[in-house]
């Protein structure tokens, strides 16, 4: 019997919500997806009545970042860099430039800590660019309003001339750490897979939404990207209709051929473990081992598809449980019945792992938190069109996803608080299949 019969929910919406039709069949649910007949609550009914629990109102930490009279473009892309980044870490309040004190702002003048605490801020930041020949140095110090001159933070890092972007998210990563007590991570990049039909291909960019770039082959249909070792993507590829192979982010094919269709790729933390998905005729089978060529069945769960691993190095991945999707943690169900759940990702949160999933009703769906076995589902995301394809950053206090949502700065690629507050777009791009993870450094301290 087709996949799409067994299971047409799971079938129809996963592959819809990725742009392309189901490979394996598109029949209309029927009884014959729910065999036993056993009583359903829609996830309309389940998920409808809740409502996003984030307070708009909370206030943020005011933070003053130092204008500079620079006209070099080491320290204006080092200084629009670190300001991005750092409203984009949801963290702080930035000033407005047009509140900074009067001052001259030379690169060695002392920070006058008072006049800015003066202005409001908590905390001020100085960050400043210096090229000898092809090596830049780029220096960053933090102040606290209460504790006056002394700097809580004074960094350098010395960068080759064309890494001055990298550098600068690194400088940024170091200034929230400062402020927070916990680093930031925006030394980091997303990948992710957009279009539609035979035009599909896997991109990267930037933690700021800088820089995106295809790395697939144009005249392939290139699936499900995840990071690989030493961060580079892999994903699966098909030619003229062909078998899907595994590639790498420079394009070289792996010796696996999945003879299937992807249904998600994987690996933990430090990419000691691969797990893939492949449908095959009318099944789905998740597979595991160290490496691409030392596969083994996973588990005994039904149609498991779009893999993950909890910070902890835990297996997850959604599959059947009667007539809906489930999340699955070593085997056992995490996500409420009813609810049909996709696209897990596992935040690990300073204040503990959240698990987050896209769920809803056919191919309408929002973003939702729950505890890292299961519990209480917490609405992040409601009425602002399809908000899918959610990934944690790697410090784990932000989530990525797309939306559809065609209020406020419109469709694209947004970044926002675990707690739901201050989503913002960082690219009008629109894709599926979400990762996100750090960059090779690429630059020394």
């Amino acid at each position: 019997m087709r996949l799409a019969k067994l299971f047409p929910f799971a079938v129809a919406s996963l592959w819809a919500a990725h742009g392309f039709a189901a490979p394996l069949g598109n029949e209309s649910p029927s009884a014959e997806s729910n065999p036993s007949n056993k009583s359903v609550d829609a996830p309309k009914d389940l998920l409808g009545n809740m409502v996003v629990v984030a307070s708009s109102a909370r206030a943020l930490p005011k933070i003053g970042v130092l204008p500079s009279i620079s006209p070099e473009i080491e320290d204006v892309t080092l200084r629009s860099v670190v300001r991005r980044d750092l409203d984009l870490s949801g963290e702080f309040e930035l000033l407005d430039e047009s509140a900074a004190p009067d001052g001259l702002y030379l690169p060695d003048s002392k920070v006058d800590v008072a006049a800015w605490k003066n202005k409001g801020a908590e905390a001020v930041v100085r960050v400043t660019a210096r090229k000898t020949n092809n090596v830049v140095e780029l220096i960053g110090e933090a102040y606290l309003a209460s504790t006056g001159d002394v700097a809580v933070l004074e960094k350098t890092f010395t960068v080759p001339a064309g890494d001055v972007r990298k550098g600068s998210h690194r400088m940024a990563d170091a200034l929230i750490g400062a402020l927070t007590g916990h680093q930031g991570a925006f030394a980091s990049r997303l990948t992710f897979a957009s279009g539609s039909g035979k035009v599909r291909r896997v991109y990267v960019i930037d933690a700021d939404g800088f820089g995106a770039k295809a790395v697939s082959p144009e005249n392939e249909v290139a699936i499900f990207p995840a990071f690989g070792k030493d961060q580079e993507v892999v994903y699966a590829s098909s030619a003229q209709n062909g078998d899907y192979h595994l590639r790498t982010e420079g394009g070289k094919t792996q010796v696996v051929s999945l003879k299937g269709s992807a249904y998600g790729i994987a690996y933990n933390k430090d990419k000691s473990k691969v797990a893939v998905s492949i449908g095959v005729g009318g099944s789905i089978g998740l597979y595991t081992g160290p490496d691409l060529n030392h596969l083994q069945s996973a588990t005994p769960v039904p149609f498991a598809m779009e893999p993950t691993f909890t910070p902890t190095g835990t297996l997850a991945f959604v599959g059947l449980s009667g007539a809906t999707q489930r999340v699955y943690v070593n085997d056992k169900p995490v996500t409420p019945e009813g609810v049909f759940a996709m696209s897990p990702t596992f935040c690990n949160h300073p204040d503990g792992v959240r698990l987050v999933i896209a769920a809803g009703a056919s191919l309408s769906t929002d973003l939702f938190s729950t505890g890292e076995t299961g519990g209480a589902l917490v609405r992040l995301t409601q009425d602002q069109g399809i908000n899918s394809s959610p990934a944690c950053s790697p410090d784990g206090r932000l989530i990525a996803f797309f939306s559809t949502r065609k209020t406020g700065e419109g469709p694209g690629l947004y970044v926002m608080r675990l707690d739901a507050m201050r989503p913002k777009r960082i690219s009008p791009l629109m894709g599926d299949s979400l990762r996100w993870e750090m960059a090779p450094q690429g630059v020394s301290p």
